[in-house]
């Protein structure tokens, strides 16, 4: 395996360790971590700005092949790979930064990290048997595993608004459902339509429904084990420790969610982004309370 290859493993594994650290969001380290890999994919290509002849993409994106030679390790490291900056990267890392941080911040990370990583992996193997007539086809890229967080937030969040560009229109405010339905005929319908256009969109397809069958796996095991009925949460005391407008928002959430499970997750964001009023460190929250270590301790009902 070349160096590049082995430089974008250690991305891909720095990208989730820190991305999965407490005080940290997974989605803007996926963000960084791709486009990071995008340099390292230019840099290590023998031919400037064709990042698809560099050693990683051509040892880490997945072939149909890679199902029975071993490799199946390239079903996961694809989604880090991109094949040039303007169509394919800078695309996705906007829906991903306009999709994943409204998900992540309502359902939490692991839940959110199920979401999107399933759905890519499930996405790239379809098209594996997609083109199983072409076996040394290469597939990358992190469109599957972004479909799957446009399927999850479809189906938990359809009344929900999100910032959403269309086409050169930036709208900070458009229901989940009408987001979903331009991104499903953008991203599926018009490229299902065109014989040769080189976008992988049965991977599209099949990572939104697979998002949107993982968040529902998710919406009924939280039912099952918090019995998701409403119940208005006291948070009065966590108005002087809303200091930004994130915090802000996060504690209107707390506020208003109706599920208990996704209200956990809502304070446990509100606990890790807002500094402790006696020390200035982070806090944490746990069986009803969000504490710090020098002492300092609130209870929310």
């Amino acid at each position: 395996m070349e160096l590049a290859s082995y430089l974008v493993m250690v991305i891909i594994a720095a990208t989730l360790v820190l991305g999965m650290r407490k005080h940290s969001d997974l989605t803007p380290m996926l963000l960084i971590g791709n486009i990071a890999i995008f340099f390292v994919e230019i840099l290590t290509a023998p031919f400037a700005s064709f990042a698809i002849t560099s050693p990683a993409v051509q040892e880490l994106a997945f072939r149909p092949e890679d199902l029975t030679n071993g490799r199946v390790y390239t079903l996961f490291t694809s989604m880090f790979l991109h094949a040039d900056f303007v169509a394919h990267l800078l695309g996705n890392m906007l829906f991903l930064f306009l999709l994943g941080m409204p998900l992540e911040q309502r359902i939490g990370k692991a839940r959110f990290a199920a979401v999107y990583f399933i759905s890519g992996v499930a996405g790239t193997l379809f098209m594996g048997l997609v083109l199983a007539a072409e076996p040394r086809t290469l597939v990358l890229g992190a469109s599957g595993a972004i479909s799957g967080v446009m399927g999850a937030l479809l189906l938990l969040y359809p009344r929900d608004q999100i910032p959403m560009i269309l086409g050169f229109l930036f709208l900070p405010n458009v229901p989940v459902w009408l987001a979903g339905l331009s991104w499903f005929i953008l991203s599926v319908v018009q490229y299902a339509g065109l014989s040769n256009s080189g976008v992988a969109w049965e991977a599209h397809l099949v990572g939104f429904i697979v998002g949107a069958i993982v968040a529902g796996a998710l919406a009924r095991n939280v039912a099952s084990r918090s019995a998701a009925a409403f119940r208005p949460t006291d948070v009065e005391v966590l108005e002087p420790l809303a200091t930004t407008p994130a915090l802000k928002n996060a504690l209107e959430a707390i506020r208003t969610e109706e599920h208990a499970d996704v209200r956990k997750a809502w304070l446990e964001y509100f606990a890790e982004h807002a500094k402790c009023p006696q020390c200035g460190e982070r806090m944490q929250y746990r069986n009803g309370r969000m504490n710090c270590p020098c002492g300092f301790e609130v209870e929310v009902r």
